[in-house]
């Protein structure tokens, strides 16, 4: 699974009896954030205060992002992280979403409302599969003195959960008050953020204005970019609470939206 497959995967509380996804309105922004977070840490792409680089355009394995470096590398003038992220398509959750049924991470029903619009009945999630993720989410948040050194790509997974508010989906209810606030305080230090990485690489200058590469994922500037995007609700379509008019989400036949 790629990290945007892992954060819906995060996203559906599983410790329901009908389960439902979690925190719709940001989700969708994240897991384009997910994306661009995969390309970095595979030497594909870095951030710039102006624009998205382009490092290396050589395809990586997974399809879904080859087409996001395509649609990069084809956008002119190169884009802003701010403006990528904002212009995620209103249909990136239900392409997730179809692409964990493909994976049989999950199964889900499909229905018409009264209203003629469809809504998708979350039936079952692989908790085997989502406890896996989970356990690489719980060594971030544990990470710390004397703990082995947290993998760069599960701290940008960890961080994208605390900032899209996935976090209450994952450790649910007042027994999971205490794994929230420590998923909080690692990803919020700077030593979680500035996680090192030999694939990742800033926008600098070398021989030939060729890009320099570092050792840190800048997982800090995508959180940072998030919270502007939340909080921001002039950013289009009316604001981030009107993105999924294409499809609705019901924890398995209540017929109701989840927000």
């Amino acid at each position: 699974m790629t990290m945007g497959d892992e954060l819906l995967l995060l996203a559906v509380g599983a410790g329901r009896r009908h389960p439902r996804i979690r925190s719709e309105s940001r989700l969708r922004i994240a897991l384009s954030a997910a994306e661009l977070a995969e390309l970095c840490l595979a030497g594909r792409i870095a951030f710039s205060t102006r624009r998205i680089e382009i490092l290396d355009p050589a395809p990586v394995e997974d399809r879904r992002l080859n087409n996001v470096l395509l649609g990069l590398g084809r956008t002119v003038p190169p884009p802003s992280l701010h403006d990528w992220l904002r212009l995620t398509p209103r249909s990136l959750i239900t392409e997730y979403f179809s692409r964990l049924e493909d994976q049989k991470a999950l199964r889900s029903r499909r229905r018409r409302d009264a209203g003629g619009r469809t809504r998708h009945d979350i039936l079952s999630v692989d908790l085997t599969r989502r406890c896996g993720v989970l356990d690489r989410l719980d060594a971030v948040a544990r990470s710390g003195p004397g703990t082995p050194p947290a993998e760069p790509h599960d701290v940008a997974l960890a961080v994208l959960v605390r900032v899209a508010d996935i976090a209450p989906a994952v450790y649910p209810g007042v027994r999971g008050a205490a794994a929230r606030r420590r998923l909080a305080a690692r990803t919020a230090t700077g030593s979680a953020l500035l996680a090192s990485t030999q694939a990742a690489a800033p926008f600098g200058e070398g021989d030939a204005g060729a890009p320099v590469a570092q050792t840190f994922l800048p997982a800090g500037q995508l959180a940072n970019e998030l919270a502007n995007l939340y909080a921001d609700v002039t950013t289009g379509d009316q604001g981030l609470a009107h993105y999924l008019d294409s499809g609705g989400w019901s924890d398995g036949g209540s017929g109701s939206h989840h927000d």
